[in-house]
């Protein structure tokens, strides 16, 4: 190892954990003082503005801590600033002394930020929408979701005590709004059927009444239709396509 790459090593191990790691030789403590709080803090700032609902449920020393435990040991694997909440996720992930619903919180409120980015690309639509006998299309930017907990019921004194499984369809609409529209499991369902574009309206209301075994078809694909049609209103899906 050459000697800048020694260098550099000892002083980024320094600043993920000073009370481990020496600082560098020669350097001066006030000014590797300076370093340690501004790396911190952007750090800190960059994962609180993503995660106040966190933040709040576990209280702030107690986020100040975690994050300290985040700079000090997570190996990150990304260098890009704004990916910084993702790799807090990943983190978040492996810390099974927190409580069991923070991880799921984390990954709802970082959603919204996640949805606003995705890249998309156009989709040529029928010119008159057909919901059921075309292939229904969700809005590109959207993310179905499964979680234990209603993380959207989650604030500051209302922790959850038990799971309950939630389902949430989230997507940015064409005035790039992100929008939350939560599920029952068989409409969650559905929208998994229809998601891949590989199926018309009909057919993935069709395979819907053999796996939930459903006794009258015609009646699933009735409810079906209003729900897609629904769903259409509201803006998560943009229309059909052959």
């Amino acid at each position: 190892m050459l000697d800048f790459q020694r260098y550099q090593q000892e002083f980024t191990a320094h600043i993920r954990n000073p009370k481990v790691h020496k600082k560098p030789a020669g350097v001066v403590p006030a000014r590797m003082a300076v370093y340690r709080e501004a790396v911190f803090n952007n750090i800190f700032e960059s994962v609180s503005v993503c995660f106040p609902v966190c933040q709040a449920a576990i209280g702030k020393r107690a986020w100040r801590a975690l994050l300290k435990d985040f700079v000090k040991s997570h190996p990150a694997q990304s260098p890009i600033f704004r990916e910084i909440p993702q790799q807090f996720l990943a983190f978040l992930n492996t810390q099974i002394s927190q409580p069991a619903f923070l991880a799921e919180l984390a990954h709802y409120e970082w959603v919204e930020l996640a949805v606003s980015a995705l890249q998309t690309n156009p989709i040529k639509l029928s010119e008159n929408t057909h919901l059921l006998s075309e292939k229904p299309v969700l809005m590109p930017a959207h993310m179905l979701l499964e979680y234990d907990f209603a993380v959207q019921k989650i604030a500051k004194g209302k922790l959850p005590k038990t799971t309950e499984k939630t389902y949430l369809l989230v997507f940015r609409n064409a005035k790039f709004e992100v929008k939350f529209i939560e599920l029952n499991p068989t409409t969650f369902q559905l929208l998994q059927l229809i998601e891949k574009n590989e199926v018309t309206g009909e057919q993935a209301l069709m395979r819907l009444a053999a796996s939930i075994q459903h006794p009258n078809v015609d009646a699933v694909i009735a409810f079906g239709a209003e729900i897609l049609s629904d769903l259409a209103n509201q803006e998560a899906i943009i229309g059909s396509t052959l």
